[in-house]
């Protein structure tokens, strides 16, 4: 099961209508998929049912334990809204657990204790988050393995992705749990060159953590929402039709290359031209005639990245290539001694063929790796 936060802190960038329509196009692919809305404005309450004014019961419920009454569950509050579609609606209830759980020991795991009794139920758990960094968008980060970031491409944008990033560094830190982390711009309207501008200068940031796909501006988007029904059955002639079923198979793509023992790379992914690289097998960190190879093997990831003293930890440019599961990238290094960890679908580790190791001060061990003077590359 498949647990997908989308989440920004800043309002209006999308957020909403994204976990809706990536919800429904993935209903359509025949997968089953449960939408779990955090958000006490209850939107994508809204945005998928019609008579969700006052929905019996709520995401309220499963936080807050009301005096006198039975325990209510997860699957207590999921409603069905369609084939292969759920949802856990919220209202402004929601609001209050903060306050109703202040100072309860394991108020942050709620929601993944919630999500351990549904794996067996869904492929899909999409949570709709709500447009601040709290409790109840720190449960939904602690019971996700990946993150997606709604950018609209203005002015605040990334100031507003930087922060955010600095939320899913400091959740690592203290709690070890680790997310992989893409950027979705959205709200695109190429008729501008600022618009065009914010939009290349996203990707350049955020180089490998971020979707290919963007959503363009559409009216017939917001249109289906007040409806009460996805635009996957509102209007297929739009292009938000074609944008949010085009964000499906990106994220169907990272599924057959995390799942599928047939399909190890998501289509795109380059060969590397080096026949070292396309030979190689998992080891330690090896010198070659281009320099110093780091290998790993990791047949089933959708991306792998290389991070350590030499790049300053920055994820750009960090990306390994994938050759039948096994990742790869060369970086030519002056003598010296370097810590260093792998990036796996997001979750931190060291190198598991590398003996030489030391406790990080973020936690976990880094590898170590001393390149002499007479290897230097």
């Amino acid at each position: 099961m498949r647990t997908i936060a989308v989440v920004n802190q800043k309002g209006g960038c999308g957020k909403t209508i994204t976990s809706i329509n990536l919800s429904a196009f993935l209903a359509r692919e025949q997968r089953r998929v449960l939408l779990v809305d955090m958000d006490p404005q209850g939107h994508a309450t809204l945005g998928l049912l019609t008579d969700a004014v006052h929905p019996s019961r709520t995401m309220y419920e499963v936080f807050v334990e009301e005096p006198g009454e039975q325990l209510t569950t997860l699957r207590d509050v999921i409603r069905t809204v369609r084939e292969n579609l759920d949802v856990a609606p919220a209202d402004i209830l929601l609001s209050g657990v903060p306050e109703a759980l202040a100072g309860q020991i394991g108020r942050e795991d709620i929601l993944s204790d919630a999500f351990a009794s549904l794996s067996d139920d869904y492929d899909y758990v999409i949570v709709d988050c709500p447009p601040n960094v709290g409790l109840l968008t720190f449960n939904a980060l602690k019971a996700c393995s990946e993150a997606i970031v709604p950018v609209d491409p203005s002015f605040f944008a990334l100031h507003g992705i930087g922060k955010l990033l600095e939320t899913f560094d400091v959740l690592a830190k203290e709690t070890g749990h680790q997310i992989a982390v893409r950027a979705l711009v959205t709200l695109y309207s190429g008729r501008t060159a600022f618009a065009k501008a914010v939009a290349d200068d996203i990707r350049h940031h955020l180089y490998g953590r971020h979707f290919d796909t963007v959503i363009r501006y559409s009216v017939k988007l917001a249109e289906a929402a007040s409806h009460g029904v996805p635009i996957a059955h509102y209007s297929k002639y739009c292009v938000g039709f074609e944008d949010y079923q085009a964000l499906a198979v990106e994220v169907l793509q990272q599924e057959a290359a995390m799942s599928s023992n047939e399909y190890v790379a998501i289509e795109g992914n380059a060969i590397p031209e080096s026949a070292e690289a396309y030979c190689a097998e998992p080891s330690a960190p090896e010198v070659t005639s281009r320099g110093v190879m780091f290998t790993i093997e990791a047949r089933h990831a959708a991306q792998v990245q290389l991070m350590g003293d030499f790049n300053d930890w920055n994820l750009d440019g960090s990306e390994m290539e994938p050759v039948d599961g096994i990742w790869t990238k060369v970086v030519n290094l002056p003598p010296g001694r370097y810590r260093y960890r792998y990036i796996v679908d997001g979750r931190w580790q060291s190198d598991p063929l590398n003996g030489a190791v030391e406790p990080s001060p973020y936690g976990g061990l880094d590898s170590i790796l001393v390149v002499e003077e007479q290897l230097a590359g």
